[in-house]
Order: C-alpha cells, then sequence, then structure tokens
C-alpha cells in the first residue's frame, strides 16, 4: 500500500470505495426520484403540443450503458495487472463511469423523456461495476 505520508497523497483503501460508492447511489437515486417526480407533477403550457423529439437522447442514453459495460472490461484488466494497493482507484473510475451514464438517464427523464427503462438500465449498470470492480484488493 502507497504510504501517504511519503506520497503526499491519502490512498483510497476499499471502506473509502465503498462510502463514496454508496454515497454516488444516493445521489443518482435521489436525483432520478426528483426526476421521476418532476415528470408526473408537469403541468402542459401552452404550445407544448410541438414537443421535443427526445428519442435520439434516449438511443444515446442506451448506447452510452452499453460503452460504460465495454470500457468496464478494460478497467477490469487493467485492474488486474495493477498491484493491490492501485486496485481501489480502477474501482472508483468504473464508477464513476458508470454515474455518469446514470446521471444523464436522469436528465433525460428530468427534461420530459419519460422513459424510466433507461433509468433503470443504468443504474443497473452502476451496480454491476460493485461486482466487475469490487473494494476488496484482494479479489480480482
Amino acid at each position: 500500500m502507497v504510504n501517504p505520508a511519503v506520497s503526499g497523497r491519502p490512498g483510497l483503501t476499499p471502506a473509502s470505495l465503498r462510502i463514496v460508492r454508496h454515497a454516488m447511489l444516493v445521489g443518482v437515486l435521489l436525483f432520478g426520484a426528483i426526476a421521476y417526480n418532476q415528470t408526473k407533477e408537469r403541468v402542459p403550457l401552452p404550445g407544448d403540443e410541438v414537443r421535443m423529439d427526445l428519442s435520439v437522447m434516449r438511443w444515446g442514453g442506451y448506447g452510452l450503458c452499453v460503452a460504460v459495460v465495454v470500457g468496464l472490461t478494460f478497467i477490469r484488466y487493467s485492474r488486474e495487472v495493477a498491484e493491490p494497493a492501485r486496485r481501489p482507484t480502477f474501482g472508483l473510475i468504473g464508477s464513476a463511469l458508470a454515474e455518469g451514464a446514470a446521471m444523464f438517464a436522469a436528465v433525460y427523464l428530468f427534461i420530459g423523456g419519460g422513459d424510466l427503462m433507461l433509468f433503470g438500465f443504468s443504474v443497473v449498470v452502476f451496480l454491476l461495476t460493485w461486482i466487475i470492480l469490487p473494494a476488496n484488493s484482494e479479489s480480482v
């Protein structure tokens, strides 16, 4: 493990990675709940008959989730060849990528996309990072 006193920077431990991942999950779920509630409480305004076509953004969200899964395979390989002290950092990188996809889906829901399936899929991809890139450095 990297000695924080020698390197000048604190190391990421598996325990702190777990805390950060739970904080990320709470943030994603809270924003998703606000976005869902906002879409249910929306009052139609005059001129809302002409709505934006958000289908490109929806398919972009699904594509982003697939790109994150592909990226996670590369991060997992990099994690396997790294020394054990640096493995939690790769877990954080993978979780951050997946959180980005989940937040994209929440923004899509917030602006009126109304597709809960995209948000649910992106949250599952985020939770998948906890399995693919476990916080425990000994498990590869």
